[in-house]
């Protein structure tokens, strides 16, 4: 009842099991009687993939961020990957081959700064949240589809879910305080929104046309150092492609193309494409390679993200999350950790409106404040996905012929700056660790180099420029003349 101060707090439902549900479910276990949530997909009791996320096959990254933020959320979840066998690079830039946009950064041996990174397959990582929600009181994973939400006009507000029907008795519902949306990319709250009579979110969009292919090996232990290796595409090189070491001493090799350029389908084709992008001793060392079952391709067609901080009217009762709100270019590898970030942002969007953790002393807020949930969520949401939105978008552009309806003019400029400081970061160690744990969303947000960065980068050219110089007068003066 508003403004009666009683904690309604019984039930939360989420929609999808998938890592967005899961941080979902852990932050809403600790502000309701009991949460529930509906997967349509069977859900396997180890690492696997899933029939319906065709994605976890493929390469995904686990940022030095995201590792930090799935480990406030889920305590004791590094160490147990750790001991589960996932690699874990401390300090170790000899053990990342990282190149962007054509070109290979030069960390050198030594970081001046500590950075740890974990390198859990997709499957291991989702693996691990889950048996994690299982293991917490009062909270259930049910294998059901969820056919919508039910909206009640007179309140205005979400109310609970219709399950599909199971029965010729028709759709059951059931009642729910709150409703988290996390049913990735395939979400239908848009549709939803226009039904209950709230305008659909605007999306921003960036045709990006990726196409990849992957296929898991095993090679001889000990025959490459790096455990992460990552050659992305160029301005004038439409395909890329990354490797991984993962917790079972396996491999995947991803290839993928971008502006709708088709990867390599076959293992040999792949090979071929290292041996284009790698140096040798990735070659050498690939040629004992095993390969293991089939290839898996995917694609993604666009980067999308709809603007749910931009409505002015939005229903009690729901919020989103996860690439239900945004996704990302997959060959940044930012997903799951912009995932990870949006878990803590529901955290404290909760804390705000509901005045605190279930079983402590309610603060202002009360349940009837609910419907602030979703404006703090996508405030906050909002405020994280435009620094990396904006970075992807500028890179998309300037380096993988993306299109969009509205292209600013000062993103070409700015990306034709920043190629020149990765070129100066091949060299400049410095200047590559900045961009490694910039890129890897440490420290900020924003790819935005400080001045005594941009400094750097600016003499380290200059210095290259006037070398250049003095080897081109040298030459001209020790080269032979002409009779």
């Amino acid at each position: 009842m508003p403004g009666s101060g009683v904690d309604v707090r019984d039930h939360a439902v989420v929609i999808g099991a998938s890592i967005a549900g899961l941080c979902a479910a852990r932050v809403l276990s600790d502000f309701y009687s009991k949460v529930t949530v509906y997967e349509r997909d069977e859900l396997p009791s180890a690492p696997a993939n899933r029939a319906t996320v065709p994605q976890d096959r493929h390469l995904h990254l686990l940022m030095a961020r995201g590792a930090k933020e799935f480990e406030s959320l889920f305590p004791g979840l590094l160490q147990d990957m750790v001991a589960a066998g996932v690699p874990i690079l401390e300090n170790r830039p000899d053990c990342i081959h990282f190149g962007a946009a054509g070109h290979v950064l030069g960390t050198g041996q030594t970081l001046r700064e500590e950075f740890t990174a974990y390198v859990p397959s997709r499957p291991h990582l989702e693996w691990q949240l889950r048996r994690r929600v299982l293991d917490i009181d009062d909270v259930e994973i049910v294998r059901r589809s969820v056919a919508e939400p039910r909206f009640e006009p007179a309140q205005q507000r979400v109310t609970g879910v219709l399950l599909d029907p199971q029965a010729p008795a028709g759709p059951e519902f059931v009642r729910a305080d709150l409703v988290v949306d996390a049913a990735g990319r395939g979400t239908r709250l848009p549709v939803w929104l226009t039904q209950w009579g709230y305008q659909r979110p605007i999306e921003d969009t960036l045709d990006i046309g990726i196409n990849y292919a992957t296929h898991r090996f095993r090679i001889p232990e000990g025959l490459i150092a790096e455990r992460v290796v990552v050659a992305g595409a160029s301005h004038h090189q439409s395909l890329g492609m990354g490797m991984q070491c993962y917790e079972d001493g396996t491999w995947v090799l991803t290839t993928f193309g971008v502006a709708n350029a088709k990867p390599p389908r076959t293992f040999p084709e792949m090979l071929a494409l290292a041996d284009e992008l790698l140096p040798a001793h990735f070659t050498a060392a690939l040629a004992q390679a095993e390969p293991l079952g089939d290839p898996a391709f995917h694609a993604f067609p666009a980067s999308r993200w709809r603007r749910y901080d931009k409505l002015d009217r939005f229903p009690a009762g729901i919020v989103p999350l996860g690439d239900a709100v945004a996704s990302f270019n997959p060959t940044f590898g930012q997903g799951m950790t912009m995932t990870s970030l949006q878990g803590g942002h529901l955290r404290r969007a909760l804390e705000k409106a509901l005045g605190g953790a279930l079983g402590g002393a309610l603060g202002e807020g009360d349940a009837s404040a609910s419907g602030d949930i979703a404006g703090e969520l996508n405030r906050a949401t909002a405020k994280t996905t435009y620094p990396v939105w904006l970075m992807n978008a500028i890179g998309d552009v300037t380096f993988h012929h993306a299109g969009a309806d509205h292209i600013p003019r000062w993103w070409r400029p700015v990306g034709a700056l920043f190629d020149q400081f990765l070129g100066a970061a091949e060299t400049e160690p410095v200047l590559a660790e900045w961009f490694l744990r910039r890129f890897s969303l440490l420290d900020s947000l924003y790819m935005v180099p400080p001045p005594r960065i941009i400094g750097r980068a600016i003499r380290h050219n200059m210095r290259l420029w006037n070398e250049q110089r003095r080897a081109h007068r040298q030459g001209a003066l020790t080269a032979p003349r002409s009779p």
